[in-house]
């Protein structure tokens, strides 16, 4: 407790300090953006688990904008609070500037994640700079992107790394209202600090991890179709896959899951596969918007050996899963008569993970309830 009582001071701190900046700015008419949410979600399996138990998630978000004439500042922040286990409340936020032309955009950020004393090895810092250039060529409108982050965990330095990406979109619309999208992307995942062929995690009891090969390099590509079928009906295709061209990634599978965690859970660079998706959108009347969304995917993890049970580890075979996804969203903004806007959204998704690892089959419903005011 008295390390987050420590973690909030800071985060007030920085909140002080950015408020200050913008405050002090010699821009006195500079354009100010706000935004206040909340999300209410009932999970039934909020952490990913095989015998599940489920929890009330509550978030509270807000978002800072000033936009000057060389560039914008902004500020994110979200704080989770948890029913059933307030001991891994946390709060993430975000700080980032950057300038948008009609044909580029570039930009950076710092983003901090600050936990409880039971799953502190989730804090980080990161820092991210990225560049898109969009032109036109064979009537086509192209987008160039490359981006660079820094993640630095404080409390398992082994997992801390460094991703160059670099990819090229094209889209491409027609008279028949269809819209076709694809892109291939290039990651580069390198490890700052791994010395050792052995998971400082396990004690050394598995030494399957190679200082030669840990780093990873791999390659996506995605396609997408759109075409509005009726008047306020549209259905979109989407295919992805990707490729591991060399390396094998760091697992991060002796970690146990926590909400809201992507990277050292389901790391997207340290696996290949496949996946396919639709989603029909239907506007109604009074501009509310129906979706419903389907998402098969089928993924093998290099890095990652199979748990027999869950004490049995077998590092010949690797990790294997698929996963089907069915999520539905309504929406509907509402207009003041001050020029504020409020969006209300309510969401339900089923989610199935099959794997040949057995602590990585599990099931999670969710039902979610959001609140976006925006000034």
């Amino acid at each position: 407790m008295k390390n987050l009582l420590v973690n909030v001071s800071k985060i007030k701190f920085l909140q002080i300090l950015f408020v200050m900046f913008l405050l002090n700015s010699v821009q006195i008419f500079a354009q100010w953006n706000f935004q206040l949410a909340t999300n209410q979600e009932l999970n039934s399996n909020p952490f990913r688990q095989t015998q599940p138990y489920s929890d009330f998630i509550s978030s509270f978000n807000i978002g800072i904008e000033r936009e000057f004439d060389a560039f914008n500042v902004l500020y994110f922040g979200s704080y989770s609070k948890f029913a059933e286990s307030s001991d891994i409340d946390y709060y993430w936020h975000q700080i980032g500037l950057y300038q948008e032309t009609e044909t580029m955009i570039w930009g950076g950020f710092l983003e901090q994640r600050f936990n409880k004393d039971l799953n502190n090895y989730f804090n980080y810092v990161n820092y991210a700079a990225y560049i898109k250039k969009q032109f036109e060529f064979l009537s086509i409108n192209w987008e160039a992107n490359a981006s660079y982050s820094s993640m630095n965990y404080s409390v398992i330095p082994d997992f801390n790394n460094w991703i160059v990406s670099t990819g090229l979109l094209a889209r491409k619309s027609f008279e028949t209202k269809t819209t076709l999208i694809g892109s291939a992307t290039f990651n580069y995942k390198g490890f700052k600090n791994f010395t050792s062929s052995t998971d400082s995690l396990s004690d050394g009891e598995f030494t399957y991890y190679n200082s030669e090969n840990v780093n990873i390099s791999q390659f996506v590509l995605n396609g997408r179709i759109a075409q509005s079928i009726f008047e306020g009906t549209g259905l979109a295709l989407n295919f992805n896959y990707k490729s591991i061209l060399e390396g094998s990634g760091f697992s991060a599978s002796l970690i146990q899951s926590t909400y809201g965690d992507t990277e050292l859970y389901d790391d997207p660079v340290s696996q290949e596969g496949y996946s396919y998706s639709g989603t029909l959108t239907q506007m109604l009347p009074a501009e509310i918007a129906l979706k419903l969304n389907y998402t098969y995917t089928d993924k093998s993890y290099p890095s990652q050996g199979v748990y027999l049970s869950e004490t049995e580890y077998n590092i010949n075979d690797s990790r294997k899963d698929t996963q089907s996804f069915i999520s539905t969203s309504i929406s509907k903004p509402f207009y003041l008569d001050n020029g504020n806007e409020i969006n209300l959204n309510l969401n339900y998704y089923m989610l199935k993970n099959k794997s040949n690892s057995q602590i990585f089959n599990y099931d999670i419903n969710t039902l979610s309830l959001s609140l976006n005011y925006i000034f």
